[in-house]
């Protein structure tokens, strides 16, 4: 009796725990919706810029006078929006397969990695290859990246954290989406650095050194063994 009076005091206690998580983070999405909100008070036409800068294949030379050109504040904004986003859905992820304390370690560290992945790769590139161009590009097509990708996060956060029990269709579908994402990131970027003129093996060493086999040991290592994808 005493036995199963204390599982059920633990049971309590982690429902509770639980339930708390899911208040933080719901309040961490709203804030992400509030920042969602500010820029498109700033940026009216916010929603249509990010998207046709995303699909747009074209160098920033050619985007500097368009119109449709995000500012520096709205940037950051959308940058936070990304970053928030990215950890929730990391730690929404985890939390299927490992306590909440080692769920929120993994996501800060997975989130942490991929930022400093996408912002490190493209500097060393230009150090190496002593090509300037290839760190305005890239850097330029990294915030693309981040802009579209954090609304997407954030609206699959958003329905993740309160359909919880759908934990199992949410997980692929949400790597899924940060795959596809990475996919086009190394798609566009070949094409950026062909337009340029890199020269292959700059190239070579900026996509597979930098940026696939750091994302493919990530998978390997930590991902496939957590997720069931």
């Amino acid at each position: 009796m005493k036995i199963t009076t204390n599982i059920i005091a633990v049971s309590l206690q982690i429902t509770e725990r639980g339930n708390e998580s899911i208040k933080i983070i719901l309040a961490i999405l709203l804030f992400c919706v509030a920042t969602i909100a500010l820029s498109k008070f700033n940026n009216s036409d916010l929603f249509r810029s990010i998207t046709k800068s995303f699909f747009r294949f074209k160098l920033i030379e050619n985007n500097f006078n368009d119109e449709n050109r995000i500012g520096f504040g709205t940037s950051i904004l959308l940058n936070i929006n990304f970053i928030l986003s990215l950890t929730i859905c990391f730690f929404l992820a985890f939390t299927n397969f490992v306590y909440v304390n080692e769920a929120l370690f993994y996501a800060l560290c997975l989130s942490s990695y991929l930022i400093i992945i996408q912002q490190i790769s493209f500097r060393l590139a230009t150090l190496l290859s002593g090509e300037h161009m290839v760190s305005e590009e890239m850097g330029y097509l990294t915030k693309q990246i981040w802009h579209l990708g954090g609304l997407l996060l954030l609206i699959i956060g958003l329905i993740w954290s309160l359909n919880q029990q759908f934990t199992n269709s949410f997980s692929p579908f949400f790597l899924f989406t940060l795959l596809s994402l990475l996919a086009y990131r190394y798609i566009k970027g070949i094409f950026l650095c062909y337009k340029i003129g890199i020269k292959w093996y700059y190239l070579f060493l900026y996509l597979c050194t930098l940026e696939i086999m750091p994302t493919l040991l990530l998978y390997n290592l930590v991902l496939k063994d957590l997720v069931y994808f």
